[in-house]
């Protein structure tokens, strides 16, 4: 009997400490998300849109007392602006350049994403080689009856200069001029300045082509294009067969202590809910 109570005993101070140990948990926890605060100032890239703004909803969703200002100006004024102090994270499309400009930075990579080509939905092109892409954007291809299409001039789309997308895109199918900044793209190309306007603008003009995040793809307006003769989706980003590709990154200054609430939302982004908000944006999770 005595034996028994001892037992007992035991499993009643057993549970006691971990219900203890649970609330002093939970409370720790709660404390950190109350006590943090502040606002962390960011910008850069507009491709990033979509899933910028799911990540920072869910975030300040989580912590109250923080906001989280995204403004939307091209990844170039993100790096900018970073360089500068005005933004604690910059956001990028495209690497860092390595010809000294924008030394001292360094580019994290949270997500993966596609560049698709797109093209009005009237257009009966189905795919185009990475050859017929340069030509076309170079200005050496100028119909469409050139590479399978109807007889119409072709309406070269393209992204301003700071673009990310239009950096990656340039050097992936070789439009970058050798040792100078700019690329070879037609100079009566029409130039938007965010993804979403060139959606709007290759959806208005039954000859137009242009290139946009494929997570920001709306298949009831454009229509993808092959390229090299793979369709751009999730499946062939994933295998690596689509290879029109590039790293979404958020950029800081190098050894810079960041404020608490600027490296938690790095830490959000980077860690396991985050990255389940990339996934369910059709954008490749980093491994």
């Amino acid at each position: 009997m005595k034996s028994m109570k001892k037992v007992l005993s035991i499993a009643l101070l057993l549970a006691f400490a971990l219900t203890i140990f649970a609330a002093c948990t939970k409370s720790d926890t709660d404390k950190d998300s109350a006590t943090l605060s502040g606002t962390v100032k960011t910008g850069g890239s507009t491709s990033v849109e979509k899933v910028m703004t799911a990540l920072i909803y869910q975030f300040q969703g989580e912590n109250q007392k923080v906001s989280v200002n995204y403004e939307m100006n091209g990844s170039g004024d993100g790096i900018k602006n970073t360089i500068s102090g005005l933004y604690e994270i910059g956001h990028s499309s495209r690497e860092l350049k390595t010809d000294g400009s924008e030394d001292g930075l360094t580019a994290t990579a949270y997500a993966i994403d596609g560049i698709a080509i797109v093209v009005n939905k009237e257009n009966g092109v189905t795919e185009l080689t990475t050859e017929q892409v340069k030509d076309i954007y170079t200005g050496t291809i100028k119909n469409w009856s050139e590479v399978g299409g109807k007889d119409a001039l072709i309406t070269v789309v393209t992204r301003e200069a700071s673009s990310g997308t239009r950096s990656a895109f340039a050097e992936i199918v070789g439009l970058e001029k050798a040792d100078k900044p700019e690329t070879s793209i037609v100079a009566n190309a029409t130039t938007c300045d965010s993804t979403g306007a060139i959606q709007t603008t290759v959806s208005q003009n039954a000859n137009a082509i242009g290139y946009m995040s494929f997570s920001d793809v709306d298949t009831a307006k454009v229509k993808t294009l092959g390229y090299n003769g793979v369709g751009c989706s999730e499946a062939t980003l994933k295998d690596g067969s689509y290879t029109l590709k590039r790293d979404f990154y958020l950029i800081t200054k190098t050894g810079a202590t960041l404020s608490p609430a600027a490296k938690a939302f790095m830490d959000f982004v980077l860690g396991k809910d985050g990255q389940k908000i990339v996934a369910s944006n059709k954008l490749l999770t980093i491994e």
